[in-house]
């Protein structure tokens, strides 16, 4: 392939991880080839495989879960002409209804609304699959595009703005140089510990979502829409779960506890016999049957993946100008999958630097810091929304989610009178995440569980380092402690006497 012309005002852009953020930076950087003076020198990092290669078939044995492609996330990708007609539109499936279980006892349904949030639900890889065609059929023939996938980066130089990386096939090891590097690279990310051993002032606090979950796909029952987003709430004893419609008549079904449960989650449900499984399932979940061949899939996909366990990222910058890095996407802001929000957040942190760019002209200096102005209020409001939105006591969760339905009836009613919950307002283009954050502190909903999360986790933790003991209750030793309170109590009565 060849290699760009020599020129002052070409920058080379290093765009650490293909995976819906970088792919679609990549792409509106290349864009902006054609019309913006400065000519972006763009090389791809990838530690995987290039799932853009694959046929459909092939792309099948690729499956992860399933997630919403919001308002946000479309905007973003339609800010790329033809990007979203030619490659994502049939990816997914169109989300028309919504629904929660509570026993057997089904809520919702359609909207007429014309001006209701538009939303798709796709499989995570197929979005990463469908950018990266785009990048094959659009780029890999421009001098001013080259990806190195099955590649690893294995450290960034950030005083001399260079990376080293490895080649998975050939093992051989090379500096590749930037003028501005991308982390777009995950929850542990490399390009991310340029800045904590840069700054000082560099917030990062990394951890995970509390909470292990599995997810399945098997075929659609008779009695979920083929278009529907389902909510779970308490659907198995101590666990919340969520459907959502596939392509191919499938739905994908994630189940998950809080961690401060995991002695109380029955034991049948932790087997390796898939019989033992599908029989717990027939027992206890009553949302809706499923098929003989369902259970049985359901258990068979359950008993053969380990349990997942996300990660979580907070930092309280997203840009280096010493270092000449941004991040984005869960290098940023990586965040529980509860409110199916973080890949929508990463499309936007791509969209918005683009607009970053084009507003100072592609200065770096001042487009560097503007991005983080921007976009460090969105990824913080992202992180503690998914984490506290939905309360571990599933008691309070419950109950906040019948609030939240009696809020929602109001609000249609009286909308002058009572505000939409952060829920309706989650998904609407027209608010940022900031929006959705206050509204959701003000409502007293994520105050109350943040003070009850946080005190979860902490005992939790405590208990499972030994840092807390629990003893054995005794009631002689009760009855000791009581009769010295009470005759303390009253020695100094009369002594006061």
């Amino acid at each position: 392939m060849c290699r760009p012309p020599a020129s002052q005002s070409t920058r080379k852009v290093i765009v650490a991880g293909a995976g819906p953020g970088g792919l679609l930076l990549q792409a509106l950087l290349h864009a902006r080839n054609a019309t913006s003076s400065v000519k972006y020198d763009i090389t791809l990092i990838e530690s995987r495989s290039d799932l853009g290669k694959l046929s459909p078939d092939e792309l099948q044995a690729h499956r992860s879960w399933m997630i919403g492609l919001s308002s946000h996330g479309l905007q973003a990708v339609r800010s790329l002409p033809g990007l979203y007609e030619k490659y994502l539109s049939d990816v997914g499936v169109l989300l028309t209804e919504a629904y929660i279980y509570l026993g057997s006892k089904k809520m919702g349904g359609g909207t007429t609304d014309k001006n209701a949030p538009e939303g798709f639900i796709v499989d995570r890889n197929f979005i990463v699959a469908a950018l990266s065609r785009y990048a094959l059929e659009n780029m890999s023939d421009s001098p001013f595009y080259r990806s190195k996938y099955d590649t690893e980066m294995l450290y960034v130089d950030h005083a001399n703005h260079r990376v080293l990386v490895r080649s998975k096939e050939t093992n051989a090891e090379e500096y590749v140089h930037y003028d501005l590097l991308v982390g777009a690279d995950g929850v542990r990310s490399t390009v991310r510990d340029a800045l904590v051993k840069r700054h000082f002032d560099f917030e990062l606090q990394l951890s995970d979502i509390f909470q292990n979950f599995k997810a399945v796909h098997i075929e659609r029952p008779e009695r979920v829409s083929a278009s529907s987003i389902s909510l779970l709430p308490a659907s198995l004893p101590h666990f919340n779960g969520i459907c959502l419609p596939e392509t191919g008549n499938l739905i994908n079904m994630s189940f998950g506890f809080s961690r401060n449960n995991l002695d109380k989650v029955d034991k049948e449900i932790m087997s390796d016999d898939p019989k033992v499984v599908a029989q717990y399932f027939k027992d206890n979940f009553k949302a809706f049957s499923l098929t003989e061949k369902g259970y049985t899939d359901l258990a068979e996909q359950w008993v053969n993946q380990r349990w997942n366990r996300t990660g979580m990222v907070h930092c309280n910058m997203y840009h280096s100008l010493p270092c000449k890095i941004i991040l984005l996407g869960d290098a940023a802001h990586a965040t529980s999958p509860s409110i199916g929000m973080g890949m929508n957040t990463a499309l936007r942190d791509a969209q918005k630097f683009a607009e970053i760019l084009d507003r100072y002209e592609d200065d770096f200096d001042q487009a560097l810091p503007q991005y983080s102005k921007e976009r460090v209020p969105e990824g913080n409001a992202l992180t503690d929304i998914a984490l506290n939105l939905y309360c571990f006591d599933t008691g309070v969760g419950v109950r906040t989610m019948i609030l939240g339905l009696v809020r929602s009836i109001l609000h249609y009613l009286f909308p002058k009178l009572v505000g939409a919950g952060p829920n309706e307002i989650l998904a609407r283009s027209e608010f940022t995440l900031s929006q959705v954050y206050q509204a959701g502190n003000d409502q007293g909903i994520l105050t109350k569980h943040r003070e009850i999360n946080e005190r979860i986790r902490r005992e939790t933790f405590e208990r499972q380092t030994g840092m807390i003991v629990e003893k054995p209750k005794s009631s002689f030793r009760l009855y000791a402690i009581v009769g010295a309170v009470l005759a303390g109590g009253a020695g100094t009565l009369i002594a006061m006497k």
